[in-house]
């Protein structure tokens, strides 16, 4: 299994990151893609993406860019710095921006602005992004349909509805479920998730947040992407094996970069 969505590059995992690994490698992932959210921590992305791992450890990738919940720190250097990145060893894809109105801070124009600049060199360097999207669906697909982008990408963490899920794969977007569909209350997430093409999911931990059934409300790492990928499989009726091959198939359409180095075939 590949965990597709990872913050290894938080605090969280300085002292252990190590044993993190050995235990996700030991649990059957294989590749863990490692996302930046501001500058520093995309440079800790690449970092972690060109570290050497031990024979009981699986290699890392890396996706750099600036959130929409940092919107504002969105600058001239910030891109020139992002554009530097994504020429680097290890990086297959831009991220995670977005839109997210859940929080009114920062401003919506902030958003959109580092929303459209990051769309702009994806579409220039011709990589994939990584979205983060939340109670802003209508707007972020206006968004995407006015810059003129048109995939690859994926909605991280999705949330959303069958209608938000549906608008995003016609716009060649993959569907990424978190720890989240696992969660007992989650039933509408769960019926979305029954409801998503095969072809089309991907499975995260979103590292350090977000562990699923049965270790909600500790410290997610990737081995924990096993236990989500389970429930999805029995969501959308079919068996592990058949959901964790085709994940990995969806994986390598969306980060083609990956089967450069990785040893995930």
């Amino acid at each position: 299994m590949i965990d597709s969505h990872c913050h290894l590059n938080d605090e969280r995992f300085d002292e252990d990151l190590d044993e993190v690994l050995v235990r996700s490698f030991q649990a059957g992932v294989r590749h863990a893609i490692v996302i930046g959210y501001d500058l520093p921590s995309s440079r800790r992305a690449v970092d972690l993406a060109n570290r050497e791992v031990g024979s009981d450890q699986h290699p890392l990738s890396a996706v750099v860019g600036v959130s929409t919940h940092l919107a504002a720190d969105w600058s001239d250097r910030a891109e020139e710095e992002i554009v530097e990145m994504l020429d680097r060893e290890g990086v297959v894809g831009l991220g995670e921006t977005g839109l997210d109105d859940h929080y009114p801070e920062p401003p919506r124009s902030d958003k959109e602005r580092s929303l459209i600049a990051q769309l702009e060199i994806a579409m220039d360097k011709k990589v994939p992004v990584v979205f983060h999207l939340r109670d802003a669906a209508e707007d972020f697909f206006k968004i995407l349909d006015r810059v003129g982008f048109a995939g690859p990408g994926v909605l991280h963490c999705f949330t959303g509805d069958e209608k938000a899920m549906r608008m995003g794969i016609e716009r060649k977007l993959f569907i990424s479920y978190s720890g989240i569909v696992t969660f007992k209350k989650s039933t509408d997430l769960q019926a979305v998730a029954a409801k998503t093409p095969l072809e089309s999911i991907l499975v995260e931990t979103d590292s350090p947040y977000l562990a699923p059934v049965p270790n909600r409300g500790k410290r997610c790492e990737p081995a924990n992407v096993i236990d989500t990928a389970k429930v999805v499989a029995d969501l959308i009726g079919t068996d592990y094996e058949t959901l964790e091959e085709q994940v990995e198939t969806n994986l390598l359409k969306l980060f083609p970069r990956i089967g450069a180095y990785s040893n995930s075939d």
